[in-house]
């Protein structure tokens, strides 16, 4: 059909829905037997591409590829999107664009024309510029008449593409980047169009409206929730109530999704429930069930045979010889439950876990094939069983194989080499000659278990006689005790035969453990990164995809040591990859300049080389103005000096502004002036007089004058100034917490031409209020104050607690007055962030150059080890960031704790691992090891790689 224009839109969402499902997803199932065999196509992308091709909306790029991780651009866009809706493209109105090629100028001319899109002027569309995702999102609610009921919670999405943005995030055709984050203006590659265009043409698919079918007690602790037709679980909000109370319970949803299980954490009480859901649909639908007091309703004797614990002596049994059967009991679900129960001899036949157990008294002088009673009573209910059990011979294993790999909580576990070894069980079913299960570790002694490839699994073992054997185990599975092996280490992906053999029947087993691969590094390219300065960290993008095409961003993969990437012969360091808008950065520092060689290596040993251009260290090059405007007060004692830190916008030889650049700077008058004076020799600026005045500021190793730049100073009195503001003050710490913790300074400023001057204390008034606060002369002075502890709000207990106290400054000259609340805490300092360093505990915390790796030499770490800097050894130092914002460099043996993580097990020992006094050495043999230690320091921690040397 062709398309409608906006007004028509909502229409096509709604009432037409049911013909975009007939028409848009029936293909879906035959497509595959109609695409071409794309080379490029992964799966994560074939369903889409299926159905693009086989409803002749693309054919790919060439016979073969798609084209699924190139981008897309606008021209492209459109051509699908006209394909799509099946637009008259042949009568479509020019839209007077001038850069349309005849390839997509009809579909352009047509999507425009239907307000599907837009051009970037009047006359150019840029066919040829690749899409965006906003743009995309545009085109793409507009093209199927997405609206949004509410703003997606997208941070980067400005106030013109959120509509559009959210209209996709409800239709389910794209959930961004992050839970925040959308990536607005990142690149859209041909795969993702094409998954958005298969979901936008499936968007609107529900049929009907949605019911409850029935809502019904399954168990004492569950409730299960059928609807007519399958449900969006991820809308779909179920609340569960007990009269006007709401109950917690965990919802199990369907694969089928046209059912829920609601699970108590134990039995519900006793009463009539009534069961919510809302979200899908206008109307809430409601249901309710009765769910009755859990009782026994039948009690069973499994077998006719009750086993015996050990072989008759003489042809009877001994005094120390036991019977045992199983039992069961169900509730009115059906159920099995717990209940206390009696028997007709409580003294000697006796119910424990579901298996009665009949003493020694009762079988002692009997021999096989003799009969006992027992009977089983429910006094409660008054239901009971009874059976006459014949007494058999001792238990063995008759019978051997295996029910899988189970979880302790009784889930089949799917095992990867990623699977956590000490939570997977291969668990045995082993039964007697009676049929019955057996759960006696002791029973089955007798099985030996043979690991045919100890390369991909280990199982756990026990040393006996100096020989290791792989041990049987009971643990509790689900509900039920089960005899396991255990895994000791899970390796590498494959699979492995585990054999299983008695050695009293010789009967056998073979189980095939199965441990399936996780995402590995396959094929890698490497970009050009924006610039490459010797000594700057240098971010080059790398692309990697996985053996199946899908693109690799999880940095903790592309680091491992054996399915990650390697640059040269080491695999790269998990805190040198950065992720920013879906592309894979490397931070790589060059040590020297020219032509740099890079190698990359998959896990799958494909290769990728780069050569980098690394241009020379930066140097101060010109000098581009002030960093914000200069405004000086009049008088000697409100000189300024100019440096080019505080003051200039430097910029490097490649046209970059650099942050804290310290060259020295020349400062000199131009022409006369009575508004200022400078002293050229410290570049000192001195405000004569109110008035503007031009100063030349240059490079000091300039000796051309290149660098060279006018600004402008303005100079005031102290009466001209436009308004006034307060410095942030912070959170504050009351004095009497710590020694330290004395007077908080604060500063006004008066606001003139864009710059600041701080105004004199005697220039303003202050008025401080809050708690138990009293001003005089002392603890408010000379731009000052200080709040102790016992002027702070008390608690129920009277100790002091965090506490608002409001700043109100009146200045003198205009009657202008500023307000400001802040907090003043009783709380001792605490460090909330640092970074390591070499730098010495006297240099300040901004000079203070962070560090992330070190050397040991030695052959032990500990906190207070010294490190390698320059081939001489120096003190590990933190540059510590309190809750105060007080920032300083202090030793780094103000750790609290220490963890240790070796990269290679067995090459250091560890001892007092996760306390302050913990220490690595290294193990017999080995000259140099890698270790992480994560360093806590107050509520921070971080990390720092440590190579430890002999």
């Amino acid at each position: 059909m062709a398309h409608q224009p906006k007004a028509y839109k909502k229409f096509v969402a709604t009432a037409a829905t049911a013909t975009l499902v007939a028409s848009a997803i029936a293909p879906v199932a035959s497509a595959a037997a109609e695409t071409k065999s794309f080379t490029d196509v992964s799966s994560a992308y074939a369903d889409a591409v299926n159905y693009l091709v086989a409803q002749d909306i693309t054919s790919g790029k060439t016979a073969t590829t798609f084209g699924t991780t190139e981008n897309i651009t606008r021209g492209d866009a459109a051509v699908f999107i006209a394909r799509a809706l099946k637009l008259d493209v042949d009568n479509a109105k020019d839209q007077g664009f001038t850069d349309l090629n005849s390839r997509v100028k009809n579909a352009v001319n047509a999507v425009v024309a239907a307000e599907i899109a837009g051009g970037k002027s009047a006359t150019s569309f840029a066919p040829e510029a690749n899409i965006t995702r906003q743009e995309m999102a545009k085109m793409l609610a507009n093209a199927y008449g997405l609206t949004a009921k509410e703003n997606a919670n997208f941070t980067d999405v400005n106030s013109n593409w959120i509509g559009y943005v959210s209209a996709l995030k409800e239709a389910g055709i794209t959930l961004g980047k992050t839970d925040t984050t959308f990536a607005p203006t990142a690149n859209l590659t041909r795969g993702e169009f094409a998954l958005f265009m298969f979901r936008a043409e499936g968007a609107p698919a529900a049929v009907g409206e949605v019911a409850l079918a029935s809502v019904k007690a399954t168990s004492a602790k569950t409730i299960e929730v059928t609807f007519n037709q399958a449900v969006d679980t991820e809308k779909a909000k179920v609340e569960l109530l007990r009269g006007t109370f709401k109950q917690n319970a965990t919802l199990e949803w369907a694969d089928d999704k046209k059912s829920v299980k609601l699970i108590g954490a134990g039995n519900f009480q006793a009463a009539d429930y009534t069961v919510n859901v809302t979200g899908l649909g206008e109307k809430t639908l409601t249901g309710s069930v009765k769910i009755e007091a859990q009782r026994v309703a039948s009690i069973q004797i499994l077998d006719d045979v009750a086993v015996v614990s050990k072989a008759m002596v003489d042809g009877k049994f001994t005094d120390t010889t036991v019977a045992t059967v199983g039992y069961s009991v169900k509730d009115q679900y059906g159920v099995d439950m717990n209940a206390t129960l009696k028997t007709n001899d409580d003294a000697n036949i006796t119910l424990k876990d579901g298996v009665v157990t009949i003493s020694s008294a009762l079988v002692k002088g009997k021999t096989v094939g003799d009969l006992v009673p027992v009977v089983i009573i429910d006094t409660a209910t008054g239901i009971s069983t009874t059976k006459t059990v014949k007494l058999s011979a001792e238990s063995t294993v008759s019978d051997i194989s295996v029910a899988g790999v189970y979880n302790e909580k009784g889930e089949v576990v799917e095992l990867s080499d990623k699977s956590d070894a000490s939570k997977a069980f291969i668990v045995l079913d082993l039964k007697d000659q009676y049929g019955n299960a057996i759960t006696d570790a002791a029973k089955a002694s007798g099985i030996v278990v043979t690991n045919t490839n100890t390369s991909n699994i280990e199982l756990e073992t026990v040393t006996v006689d100096q020989v290791k054997k792989v041990v049987i185990k009971s643990e509790k599975i689900g509900d039920k005790n089960k005899l396991v092996i255990g895994f000791d280490s899970i390796k590498k992906a494959g699979n492995t035969d585990v054999l299983l053999i008695s050695t009293t029947n010789g009967k056998s087993a073979t189980y095939t453990v199965k441990v399936a691969e996780t995402s590995t590094t396959d094929v890698i390219t490497v970009g050009q990164p924006e610039v490459a300065v010797v000594g700057e960290d240098t971010l080059i993008p790398v692309t990697v995809t996985d053996k199946t095409g899908n693109v690799i961003t999880d940095v903790k993969l592309l680091s491992d040591a054996n399915k990650g990437i390697k640059l040269g012969d080491k695999t790269v360091d998990v805190k040198k990859l950065s992720v920013k808008d879906g592309q894979v950065y490397l931070t790589h520092k060059f040590d020297s300049k020219g032509t740099q060689a890079l190698v990359f290596t998959t896990s799958t040993y494909k290769v990728a080389t780069i050569t980098i251009d690394v241009k020379a260290a930066a140097e101060a090059q010109a000098i581009r103005g002030l960093q914000e405007p200069l405004v000086i007060k009049s008088g000697a004692d409100n000189a300024v000096t100019v440096t080019a830190v505080d003051h200039l916008v430097i910029e490097d030889q490649y046209g970059r502004v650099m942050k804290n650049a310290k060259d020295a700077v020349t400062v000199e008058l131009v022409g006369k002036s009575d508004v200022v004076s400078v002293d050229e020799d410290t570049n000192k600026v001195t405000g004569l007089k109110n008035g503007t005045a031009t100063l030349k500021v240059q490079l000091k190793s300039d000796t051309k004058g290149d660098s060279a730049v006018e600004v402008k100073v303005r100079v005031t009195d102290g009466t001209e100034y436009s308004d006034y503001e307060i410095v942030t003050i912070g959170k504050v710490q009351a004095a009497g917490t710590e020694e330290d913790a004395g007077p908080k300074a604060f500063t006004v400023n008066g606001l003139l031409n864009g710059g600041k001057v701080a105004l004199d204390p005697s220039e303003f008034t202050v008025k401080l209020t809050g708690g138990n606060f009293e001003q005089n002369e002392v603890n408010v002075n000379k731009g000052k104050f200080t709040i102790d502890k016992d002027d702070l709000s008390k608690n129920s207990s009277s100790k002091p607690i965090d506490t608002e106290f409001t700043l109100r400054v009146t200045v003198n000259a205009t009657g202008k007055v500023l307000e400001q609340k802040f907090v003043v805490s009783p709380a001792n300092k605490l460090v909330e962030d640092f970074f390591f360093t070499a730098s010495s505990t006297s240099t300040t915390y901004a000079n203070a150059k962070g560090i992330t790796e070190a050397i040991v030499k030695g052959g032990t770490y500990a906190i207070g080890e010294k490190i390698v800097v320059d081939d001489a050894e120096t003190a590990l130092n933190v540059a510590t960031v309190d809750q105060y914002g007080n920032k300083k460099v202090v030793a780094a043996t103000t750790a609290s704790i220490l963890t240790i993580v070796p990269e290679k097990a067995g090459s250091v020992v560890i001892s007092g691992n996760g306390t302050y006094n913990a220490t690595a050495v290294l193990a017999e043999g080995v000259n140099e090891a890698v270790i992480t230690v994560k360093v806590k320091v107050g509520t921070a921690t971080k990390e720092l790689k440590v190579t430890l040397k002999k």
